[in-house]
């Protein structure tokens, strides 16, 4: 395999998923979710802590990446999100994209 066929990450990335994006994931359900107190761990830029908040669960999100500040943060999410976009067009034919349809859905769903 050469290094064109897979997707490589040096550190760690910077997620930014939605609460539908951890849904499907994890196979979350209300009886499940309504149990208790909720962790998202290494959260990054992900809103799913937000969107469960507002449904009325009891959920916090952590991550090393909070001790930068709202425009550190910013710019690390938008250099990450470019890497990433130039990663998955050199191997697209690789990934499934029965979630996203391409990659242009796939970077608007993960814009600032």
């Amino acid at each position: 395999m050469s290094k064109a066929e897979f997707y490589e990450q040096v550190g760690v990335a910077m997620t930014c998923r939605s609460y539908g994006e951890y849904e499907k994931m994890f196979l979350l359900e209300d009886n499940f979710l309504k149990k208790g107190k909720i962790l998202d761990v290494a959260a990054g830029a992900s809103s799913f802590v937000a969107e469960a908040t507002k449904k009325g669960y009891d959920a916090v999100a952590v991550d090393p990446l909070y001790d930068l500040t709202v425009e550190q943060m910013t710019l690390h999410g938008q250099k990450e999100m470019k890497e990433a976009t130039e990663k998955l067009a050199k191997n697209m034919s690789f990934f499934s994209w029965d979630s996203y349809k391409n990659l242009e859905e796939h970077d608007k769903i993960r814009c600032f």
